[in-house]
C-alpha cells in the first residue's frame, strides 16, 4: 500500500468516527497548547531578565560591595570590607583589571525640585557621583557629562526611575509621559542639607543647580548621579569627610574570560561580588528548572492524551475485525495493517499538534493583554510575557506526533497479527 492510499484511507476511517476523532485531537492538542504555552512564558521572562542583565551589567564588568551579614531582620556591613581609594587600589593591581570605576554616595540628605508641564514637584533624593565612562557608551557624544558647566553641574538619572513615574506618579496625577529627549537638558536644583525628615533653616542649605543631560540603567534608581569629582568635594567640604569612601565599585576586566577569576580574586580580599554573567546563570539556572517542570506537567497531558489513543485504537480494533479481515484475504500485508493504523494516528496527532500550537499562541496574546490590565502599573515589565520562538513550536508538534505514533504501535501490531480465516469464519 503507498502512502497516499494509506492516508486516504486512513482519512476516511477517522471521518467514520468524527466524533472519537474529534475527543482524540482535542486531548493531543491541549496537551500541545499546555507545553507550548508553558515553554513560551518560561523563555519570555528569561529573555526579558537577560536583556536588562546584559544591558545593566556588561559582561566585563564586576560590581564590589562591602560583604554584610544579617541578624533577623538587621543587616550589618563588615567594617573590615570598607571600600575607599586604597582597597580599589588594590583591586586595580590585581592581574587582569583594566580598570576601577568607584560610585560614591553624597553623606548628608537632599532634596530634588524642578518643574515639568507647568507643575513644580520636590522630593527628597539620594546623591550620587559615578565615574563618566560607566555611562559613556548610553549617553550622547555632546552630552558633556564629564565636564561640569561652571555654575551648573550635569547629572543622570536611571532609566527606571522613568519608567517609574510614567507608569506610576504620571498617570496618577494625569501628566504626560516623560521620555529621555524631554529630559535631556532640564533644569533643576539640589538642596543640599535639608529633607522632609529634617528640614533645616535657609542659612544652612546650599542650593545647587543641575542639568540633567542622559539616563542610564547602570545608575542607582533612587536618585541622582553626578560626576564622582563633585561628590567627593562637597562630602569634604560639606561633611568634613577626610579622605572618599564609596558604596560600590565597578571593576572592568581587560577580557570577558578573566571575569570569574578576577571575581574569586576580589571574593578572596573580603568583598562582595556581582557579575553580570553570574546572575545570567542564576537567571539560566532559574528558568531551566521552571522549563523541566511546566513541561513534565504538559507531557502528563499529553500522554493521557497517548493513552487514549492507544485505547480508541484497540477498541477500532475489535470492531473492525471483519473489515481488516476482508482486507487481508484480498491481498493486503501485514504491514499495510500497521501502515494503515499508524497513520490514522499520525493524522490525529499532525492534526491535534497543529491545533495546539494555533491555541497557545492565541492563548498567549490573550493572556498578555488580561495581564496588561491585571498588573499594576509597574517598571521592568517585559512588552510580553511569551516567546514564541521556533524550537518551541517544532517541539510541541513533533512531541504531539510522536505521542500519537507511539500510542498507536502496540494497537496496529495486534491489528496485523489477526488470522483473516478465522475472523471470517466467526462473523
Amino acid at each position: 500500500m503507498r502512502s497516499g492510499q494509506a492516508l486516504a484511507r486512513a482519512t476516511g476511517n477517522l471521518r467514520r468516527h468524527s466524533a472519537r476523532s474529534a475527543l482524540l485531537v482535542g486531548g493531543i492538542a491541549l496537551g500541545v497548547a499546555l507545553l507550548v504555552f508553558l515553554l513560551a512564558f518560561v523563555s519570555g521572562t528569561r529573555r526579558a531578565l537577560l536583556d536588562r542583565v546584559v544591558s545593566s551589567i556588561p559582561i566585563t564588568h564586576i560590581i564590589v560591595v562591602p560583604k554584610a551579614f544579617s541578624l533577623s531582620v538587621l543587616r550589618f556591613e563588615n567594617p573590615l570590607s570598607n571600600l575607599d581609594d586604597q582597597a580599589a587600589g588594590r583591586i586595580a593591581a590585581l592581574d587582569g583589571v583594566e580598570r576601577v570605576m568607584p560610585m560614591a554616595g553624597l553623606k548628608m540628605p537632599a532634596q530634588l525640585r524642578a518643574s515639568f508641564f507647568g507643575r513644580g514637584f520636590v522630593t527628597d533624593t539620594g546623591v550620587f557621583g559615578i565615574e563618566p565612562d560607566l555611562v559613556v557608551d548610553q549617553l550622547a557624544e555632546d552630552a558633556g557629562f564629564a565636564a561640569e558647566t561652571p555654575g551648573i553641574i550635569p547629572a543622570i538619572i536611571s532609566s527606571d526611575l522613568i519608567d517609574m513615574y510614567n507608569t506610576g506618579f504620571a498617570k496618577a496625577n494625569d501628566l504626560p509621559q516623560l521620555t529621555q529627549q524631554i529630559l535631556n537638558g532640564q533644569r533643576a536644583t539640589l538642596v543640599l542639607g535639608s529633607s522632609s525628615f529634617n528640614p533645616s533653616t535657609a542659612g544652612t542649605v546650599r542650593r545647587v543647580p543641575i542639568r540633567l543631560v542622559g539616563v542610564s540603567d547602570r545608575v542607582p534608581l533612587v536618585g541622582v548621579s553626578l560626576p564622582l569629582s563633585t561628590v567627593n568635594r562637597w562630602n569634604r567640604d560639606l561633611v568634613g569627610e577626610d579622605s572618599p569612601s564609596y558604596i560600590q565599585l565597578n571593576v572592568v576586566t581587560e577580557r570577558a574570560e578573566e571575569v570569574d577569576r578576577i571575581a574569586g580574586q576580589i571574593e578572596s580580599l573580603g568583598y562582595a561580588v556581582a557579575t553580570g554573567r553570574e546572575i545570567a546563570s542564576r537567571v539560566r539556572t532559574l528558568s531551566d528548572v521552571l522549563r523541566a517542570a511546566f513541561a513534565l506537567i504538559a507531557l502528563v497531558v499529553l500522554v493521557v492524551a497517548g493513552i487514549g489513543i492507544a485505547n480508541a485504537l484497540a477498541l477500532s480494533v475489535m470492531e473492525r475485525r471483519h473489515e481488516i479481515g476482508v482486507f487481508r484475504s484480498v491481498g493486503a500485508s501485514r504491514n499495510d495493517i500497521r501502515v494503515l493504523f499508524l497513520a490514522e494516528a499520525a493524522l490525529l496527532g499532525l492534526v491535534g499538534s497543529g491545533i495546539g500550537v494555533i491555541v497557545a499562541i492565541a492563548a498567549g496574546q490573550v493572556a498578555d493583554l488580561v495581564l496588561d490590565r491585571v498588573l499594576p502599573a509597574m517598571p521592568l515589565l517585559p512588552e510580553t510575557f511569551f516567546w514564541f520562538s521556533w524550537p518551541i513550536i517544532i517541539a510541541g508538534l513533533s512531541l504531539g506526533f510522536l505521542v500519537s505514533v507511539v500510542a498507536a504501535v502496540s494497537p496496529a501490531l495486534r491489528a496485523a497479527r489477526l488470522d483473516p480465516a478465522r475472523v471470517l469464519r466467526t462473523v
